[in-house]
């Protein structure tokens, strides 16, 4: 039995960044959110960024703060969101601060690709084309930025670049680095045909790190911020958020459905080898790494991004407004529910999403008149449920293994409506994971490197004991609506 442990998680997402202190008593874990700011893109000029020194100085504020609370830390696990990245000279010196996915850079490179060009790349890797994979922003600066790109010695990722700045150590985390579309999921490593393929440098690329193994020790300059004089191990966790929330799923089987929705959905199931042939490819599905060599085979969808800038325009009209209350506007709409492709590019940043949605609802003939809040609401919940639905049919039309339970976590598995509506959408039932499921697993994967014998069941039932898990059962055919649904999508 494990003795004590005092361990920290760093949960990075587009719209917060936490500091979340986990205490393991022998038996299960328990979590104290510690710190959380608000993280958003800053624009200058036509480009977004992220500010990732304002993001590593909160942590920092936050990582004093669990010192102080717990007395001892040991051991500290970074999660962010994947595909976004900076560059570092030889000096080990941060080039410019990281560039959004959210530009249009990547749309630009992979519009300019053939067809036989996307279909290789998937071949190599597994990995679907996507305008946000990072190999499209790596060939847009080369094109667009030679003289930043020309600089770099080393990319790393989001979380990558948290854990340099905390040890001074470059690793690149093999979950985050998947999100490239520059490694092979078969392998579990950097694709050379891929690299060649799109003329990167195999050599841009830190050491691949290995989950619950240390990347270092905290830098003296931290500790001495902290106020600390022992050693504390960072721990390469599974760094991409989605991985970490898979591994806190408390599933039993081997293989299971799930829906990680944050601002992004990821609807997927975990498998042990990826599937790599051309109805994956159709179906716009892909081969992820996920937490110790696992497979995510997954849709990364549109998600709660879409409802937090309906929310954001609301309030800009109307005040502020509750969660709860905002969802129950939907009630107000009488008769069929409308729906949009949740997926289509109009969708991805309009500059008013709330009129971008009308006016589709408009134009395909499913409303009318002025702009109707309840209207609109009620076509999100009833088309991200939908979408869930429409792509979970297909992984279990490809892996040939049907299902009876959908897994959701994230903060979507907090939104009532949306876990009933993904129930009857699916057909089937809905149980949702634990409140901090990204946070949960990068501790969970935090204490396989105190035990190294320690299995992925092992680490979610342990996990399991702390979650508080909500089942929802189908409690009506959707059948209908989510043909018409997926006519929408093409």
């Amino acid at each position: 039995m494990l003795m004590k442990r005092n361990m920290v998680a760093f949960d990075c997402g587009n719209s917060s960044c936490r500091v979340i202190l986990g205490v393991y008593d022998g038996e299960q874990i328990t979590t104290e959110v510690i710190s959380q700011i608000p993280n958003y893109m800053v624009r200058v000029h036509q480009y977004f960024y992220w500010d990732i020194l304002m993001i590593y100085q909160k942590l920092l504020e936050g990582l004093k703060e669990a010192v102080k609370r717990a007395g001892t830390i040991h051991s500290i696990g970074i999660c962010t969101w994947g595909v976004d990245f900076a560059l570092f000279d030889k000096q080990g010196l941060m080039i410019q601060n990281p560039l959004s996915y959210r530009n249009s850079i990547g749309a630009e490179v992979l519009e300019q690709m053939s067809d036989e060009q996307r279909t290789y790349l998937f071949r190599q890797t597994g990995i679907l084309c996507d305008k946000i994979n990072s190999v499209n922003m790596i060939k847009g600066m080369m094109e667009k930025m030679q003289p930043i790109f020309s600089h770099g010695h080393k990319l790393l990722m989001i979380p990558d670049i948290l854990n340099y700045l905390f040890t001074g150590c470059m690793v690149n985390e093999p979950s985050e680095l998947s999100t490239t579309q520059l490694m092979d999921a078969r392998k579990r490593k950097l694709s050379e045909e891929a690299l060649r393929t799109m003329e990167i440098p195999s050599g841009l690329f830190a050491p691949v790190g290995r989950h619950g193994t240390a990347i270092g020790m905290l830098h003296s300059n931290v500790k001495e911020i902290l106020g600390i004089s022992y050693d504390v191990p960072v721990i390469c966790v599974p760094s991409h958020d989605t991985a970490a929330a898979v591994l806190a799923i408390p599933a039993e089987e081997e293989e299971f459905l799930f829906v990680s929705t944050g601002t992004w959905a990821l609807i997927g199931m975990e498998l042990e080898e990826p599937i790599v042939n051309e109805e994956v490819r159709k179906r716009c599905l892909t081969n992820e790494i996920g937490a110790f060599d696992k497979i995510t085979l997954l849709r990364n969808s549109a998600g709660m991004f879409i409802i937090q800038r309906i929310k954001e325009e609301y309030e800009g009209e109307h005040g502020a407004i509750g969660w709860e209350e905002l969802n129950s506007l939907g009630d107000c709409h009488e008769g069929v529910a409308p729906l949009f492709p949740v997926n289509d590019s109009r969708f991805f940043n309009p500059v008013h999403m709330s009129d971008e949605i009308w006016n589709y609802l408009v134009k395909t003939g499913q409303a009318s008149g002025e702009k109707d809040w309840g209207t609109i609401i009620c076509s999100f919940q009833n088309s991200m449920a939908l979408s869930f639905a429409s792509v979970i049919q297909g992984l279990e039309e490809i892996s040939g293994k049907k299902k009876d339970t959908v897994y959701m976590v994230g903060g979507g598995s907090r939104n009532v409506r949306l876990c009933q509506m993904t129930a009857d959408a699916t057909g089937k039932k809905v149980v949702t994971g634990g409140k901090e499921s990204t946070s949960l697993g990068n501790l969970g994967a935090q204490l396989k490197y105190f035990e190294p014998e320690m299995t992925v069941r092992e680490i979610r039932r342990l996990l399991g004991k702390g979650i508080e898990s909500t089942a929802y059962c189908c409690g009506k055919d959707s059948g209908e609506a989510l043909k018409r649904y997926q006519k929408l999508e093409g």
